[in-house]
């Protein structure tokens, strides 16, 4: 760590936990707490008055436990009992942990070693909401991406202003000295604090995995619609005094103004919308009066460069409060009128013109209400948006489309049409390309519909149910949620081609008690409307068969169509071609494709850390070898020690085809991923970087055995793997065995196939 930061303290860690009234549940947080993989931390416990039996528990459970600190005050409020701490810690580095909450036995030792090893002030984590039946990431974070790993800075990465609660995030102690919760305000007392340690850290870093989980209590809401709607005044009282906090933050550390505005809009876009939202949404004339007058004596003291640079307020005043109008008591419309007329006349003719452009019929509403008070434009936009509120009509198409047409369709005789249905992308791609196009190059009579991964207006829906009902053949590719749930007549094959060559690890049924599986419920709706199962290989019949729920006689072993290209000479010319002519680079260097597949839950998936050290293989191999990078397309997120920019790497992007990959590539480096079915059509060989192989399998688990299955060795350092390519050695006869098991009906004619088994004779032009 840098000079700035070194300073000997008594404990590398201090936590600060407030309590008040959790007599319930504060055993599991003093459980997570105590039972950390770490040393060397100290927790204080700062109970806030508590008046139940928190404080007794407290002591049973911490008597004889030296780490454990209890300090009682007076009921003063979360603020109070924080700042109680962060005067009392006495470590390296601070985290706060609310008394209802928990954190994982590796947070405090993955946490500080990233805050060591990166020379970080701040390193946050990634968070999940639990409760007593299921966990869930937070939609905001997921939404803008907060846990992706890897070094930061507010600068670059104003995300972070959507995760702005004090834990989950680690500070060291001269980051926040000095600094203290604001205990005038009541809520979003944390923001400020927060703001400060965003703003001022030279160095933020993000581990990869969950380092907190917050508790919403049975019968709590998940955002704070409860608390704004109690008393939507005084939570829009504490908005203004957030708001005012972060100007006066944001001018003492020099915020760059375009930093600022992203602070801004996130407070006005949940914390500002929320209470407008709730006053008008009332129906109090009373509330509604004297929120919008609380709202313009704010705005009467900001400068109109504060009121012209934030566009949301625009966008709530004139646009959602005009869908709202027809909420708006009479009592209460003098004080709107006077409200938007101040906005509007403070704004700049740039930002009046640039709304007129976006909202139209709005801002005209608006204006006939400013100059002339007349609310009838208003009020018919305000009708249509509650009558589309309360009939949810996406909802009512599709279930109409589901439960009524579909049904009299699939009743109806089955016409020649073939559908290749997809949500995995928004293009054709795959063993749907291989049908499409098969069916295009050999003038086949049969009408084709694609439906595509696509927000579909009600005519669109009504027709893909129409069709999807009198259709003889319809292709999927994957889970396709369309269709779940729905009975299809048995004069219509519904073939699941898969995604995936072999039988790797458990999926579907298969996997219903892996920590990452769905319902047995979902999986049975998901996969009852197929009729068949496509597969590469006769020895994997019984494995797709259990996955699916299916008979052995419904898995049909007649290949994979998008594996036909893979004896297509002329195509993979092509592709070399193509991409030496990209990269230069593959006309003088052999090629190392490494495709590691994700790890964890579904939400989990979008961040992957490299494990391998890029820099030793670089340093070992890059006169002979580069080393082209492909991750699994559910990974978004990547962080790693060497640059995509260097030179011995070549980063590949979602837009890439893997199996074009491997025609460039001499040795394949893996892990758990599928891609070594394919793989194995090249005989080339195939090298196992599997360093988590024992927790990866407790984790989803696998159809056989994975050492005695995958067609290599298993290697789980950097170094070993580099020692196998340079020496060159590997068991060709095993991969020829493995090639014979999984991949028998793998010849270059599986598409050829599907179209005699389900579509009849070709028609030749």
């Amino acid at each position: 760590m840098n000079n700035s930061l070194e300073e000997k303290k008594a404990y590398k860690v201090s936590v600060i936990v407030p309590l008040y009234n959790v007599a319930e549940i504060i055993n599991d947080t003093l459980k997570s707490l105590d039972e950390q993989d770490f040393s060397g931390y100290e927790v204080l416990l700062i109970d806030d008055g508590s008046s139940d039996d928190t404080v007794k528990i407290v002591k049973d459970f911490i008597e004889n436990n030296p780490k454990f600190k209890l300090i009682e005050q007076e009921n003063a409020g979360p603020a109070a009992a924080r700042n109680h701490g962060l005067r009392l810690a006495n470590g390296e580095y601070i985290l706060f942990v609310d008394s209802d909450d928990l954190i994982p036995e590796f947070a405090l030792s993955l946490m500080y070693q990233a805050a060591i090893s990166h020379q970080a002030e701040l390193v946050t984590g990634a968070t999940k909401r639990f409760n007593s039946e299921k966990e869930w990431f937070i939609p905001s974070h997921l939404r803008y991406n907060i846990a992706k790993p890897g070094e930061k800075t507010i600068t670059e990465n104003p995300e972070l202003f959507y995760s702005i609660g004090p834990c989950a995030k680690l500070y060291h102690h001269k980051l926040v000295e000095g600094e203290f919760f604001p205990e005038s305000i009541r809520y979003g007392e944390d923001q400020p604090f927060v703001l400060h340690t965003l703003l001022n850290a030279k160095k933020i870093f993000t581990v990869e995995k969950v380092v907190y989980y917050y508790r919403l209590r049975d019968g709590e809401e998940q955002s704070l619609t409860q608390s704004v709607n109690k008393d939507p005044m005084r939570i829009l009282q504490s908005v203004f005094d957030v708001f005012d906090f972060g100007e006066r933050e944001i001018e003492r550390s020099h915020t760059e103004q375009e930093v600022a505005l992203a602070y801004y809009k996130r407070v006005s876009d949940i914390e500002f919308w929320a209470s407008l939202k709730a006053i008008v949404e009332s129906k109090d004339s009373t509330v509604q009066k004297n929120g919008f007058e609380m709202i313009l004596n704010w705005f009467k003291s900001k400068p109109d460069d504060f009121l012209n640079v934030i566009p949301s307020f625009r966008y709530y005043l004139w646009y959602s409060v005009i869908e709202r109008a027809n909420f708006i008591r009479k009592p209460a419309k003098n004080a709107y009128r006077a409200l938007i007329t101040h906005l509007y006349e403070r704004q700049t003719k740039e930002a009046k013109q640039a709304f007129m452009k976006s909202y139209p019929v709005h801002t005209r509403a608006s204006l006939a209400i400013i100059e002339e008070g007349n609310w009838k434009k208003a009020k018919k936009i305000s009708r249509v948006f509650i009558i589309r509120t309360k009939l949810k009509t996406p909802r009512l198409v599709n279930g109409f489309a589901r439960r009524i047409l579909f049904k009299l369709a699939n009743l109806l005789p089955k016409q020649d049409f073939l559908v290749l249905a997809t949500e995995r992308s928004t293009v054709l791609e795959g063993n749907l390309l291989s049908i499409y196009d098969y069916m295009f190059l050999n003038d086949r009579k049969e009408r084709i519909y694609v439906f595509l991964r696509k927000q579909r207006s009600w005519i669109e829906v009504l027709q893909m149910y129409y069709v999807l009902g009198r259709a003889k053949t319809i292709c999927l590719d994957d889970y396709y949620n369309k269709i779940y749930g729905l009975k299809f007549s048995k004069r219509a094959h519904v073939i699941q081609t898969w995604h995936a060559t072999g039988a790797f690890k458990k999926f579907g049924f298969s996997a219903l008690e892996s920590g990452d599986s769905n319902t047995e419920d979902f999986e049975s709706k998901a996969h009852s409307p197929y009729s068949d199962v496509l597969v590469s290989s006769k020895a994997i019949i019984p494995q797709y068969a259990e996955a699916f729920h299916k008979k052995v006689e419904q898995i049909k072993p007649i290949g994979v169509p998008r594996t036909d290209k893979f004896f297509d000479q002329d195509y993979k010319n092509y592709v070399n071609e193509v991409y030496r002519k990209n990269y230069p680079i593959l006309r003088k260097k052999k090629a190392i494709l490494y495709a590691p597949t994700f790890r964890g839950g579904p939400d989990e998936r979008k961040n992957y850390s490299v494990v391998l050290d890029l820099k030793k293989m670089k340093e070992a191999l890059q006169d002979d070898y580069v080393l082209i990078l492909k991750f699994h397309p559910m990974i978004k997120n990547i962080s790693m020690d060497l640059s995509e920019e260097d030179p011995f790497i070549l980063m590949m992007d979602g837009g890439s085809d893997v199996n074009d990959l491997m025609f460039l590539s001499d040795i394949l480096i893996t892990d758990y991923s599928s891609v070594i079915f394919e793989y194995s059509i090249m005989n080339r060989p195939m090298l196992f970087f599997a360093y988590d192989v024992e927790s990866y399998f407790d984790e989803r688990g696998f159809y056989f055995s994975y050492e005695d299955m995958i067609p290599g060795k298993i290697y789980k350092t950097t170094e070993t793997l580099i020692d196998a390519i340079k020496t060159g050695e590997y068991d060709y006869n095993k991969l020829a065995a493995f090639r014979t098991k999984f991949m028998d009906s793998i010849d270059g004619h599986s598409t050829e196939r599907f179209i005699k088994t389900y579509l009849g004779k070709e028609e030749k032009k």
